[in-house]
């Protein structure tokens, strides 16, 4: 992975910002539904709250709304613009690498990273930092892709309604993937890395952070194939 210079999943989703900005905001992502599990994980507002990743703003936007002193952090200057310059909602957004956070030590009581962290190429000095700028006490709530969902796929050319699950490759090397998907008129291009759910909790420990909880979520229809795999995994963390 990389550790100078500019870095590939930052360069592939500031190439599509535009069309992200769109995308989330036409409500074409998952967020709308997914956020009802994840923003209750938040604790009630508090000095600082920091958004890692926060893109065009939307947790942001909410958090702000939940009465949340909000900073919203993102590599991609086309994404914090629109964050900053949201035409009924702007939020307080800086341009920053989430392994170099224009904060002091101790500075926030909260930190969320909502979908991505496995979008940074160098996770785990990200996540030492988060570490670095929480207060104790303060607590990171974090949602990623599951890595059991970014391992594999289900079998496209099974029959039937519960096709078999497929891991292609090793579940325990980290590998960068792309994935493309088109709704109502628009292609939005996905980049993040997967890697194994050790990679994580390794870091959050070496960070000095606890995992206080860990949830799996996936569809709630029992019809849906996605019930049988979780599409993400939520982690609150707090320093002790």
């Amino acid at each position: 992975m990389q550790s100078e210079g500019r870095s590939r999943l930052a360069d592939g989703w500031d190439a599509n910002a535009g069309a992200w900005i769109e995308w989330t905001r036409r409500g074409l992502d998952s967020y709308n539904t997914h956020k009802f599990a994840f923003l209750p994980l938040i604790p009630p507002p508090g000095r600082l709250t920091v958004d890692v990743g926060a893109g065009e703003g939307r947790v942001s936007r909410e958090l702000r709304a939940r009465g949340h002193r909000v900073l919203a952090i993102d590599r991609s200057s086309t994404m914090i613009r629109s964050a900053a310059t949201h035409p009924e909602e702007p939020v307080p957004a800086v341009v920053a690498d989430a392994v170099n956070l224009p904060l002091p030590d101790a500075a926030a009581d909260c930190a969320v990273a909502f979908m991505s962290l496995h979008d940074i190429d160098n996770v785990v000095p990200a996540i030492a930092e988060i570490g670095r700028i929480l207060a104790v006490g303060g607590k990171l709530v974090m949602a990623i892709v599951h890595p059991l969902n970014s391992a594999g796929d289900f079998d496209s050319e099974a029959a039937g309604p519960n096709p078999p699950y497929i891991i292609p490759d090793s579940y325990t090397e980290a590998r960068h993937y792309t994935n493309t998907r088109a709704r109502d008129g628009l292609s939005m291009t996905y980049h993040g890395i997967h890697r194994p759910l050790q990679t994580y909790t390794e870091a959050l420990a070496d960070a000095g952070l606890v995992i206080e909880r860990l949830r799996e979520q996936g569809s709630d229809d029992p019809e849906n194939k996605w019930y049988r795999i979780p599409l993400f995994l939520h982690i609150v963390a707090s320093r002790p």
